[in-house]
């Protein structure tokens, strides 16, 4: 039996400042992603990998919908930073 769909709570994907792989990502850039994100428009999936499956029923299916985006702040070595912070749908499987 089904479950109801869940939602989870706000949770950080992204933090302003440079990146393990030698970019920057501007606190502009997060806040933009908060301000722009529809759903409906968009339509954001959760993969666990980077890989995409042609077939639903086994592989690398998608595992959720990212609901709502929105900006936040942490300090990290006494300097606030942007993050940003999203909300998700998970499947049954995913949970």
């Amino acid at each position: 039996m089904a479950k109801k769909a869940q939602k989870s709570k706000f949770f950080r994907v992204a933090t302003a400042g440079a990146t393990t792989d030698g970019r920057n990502i501007e606190a502009s850039q997060l806040q933009e992603m908060a301000q722009t994100y529809d759903r409906h428009k968009y339509g954001a999936r959760i993969f666990i990998e980077h890989i995409r499956g042609v077939n639903p029923e086994w592989g690398f299916r998608a595992m959720g919908d990212v609901l709502a985006a929105r900006t936040g702040e942490v300090e990290i070595d006494g300097q606030k930073r942007v993050t940003l912070e999203v909300q998700i749908e998970p499947t049954d499987e995913f949970v």
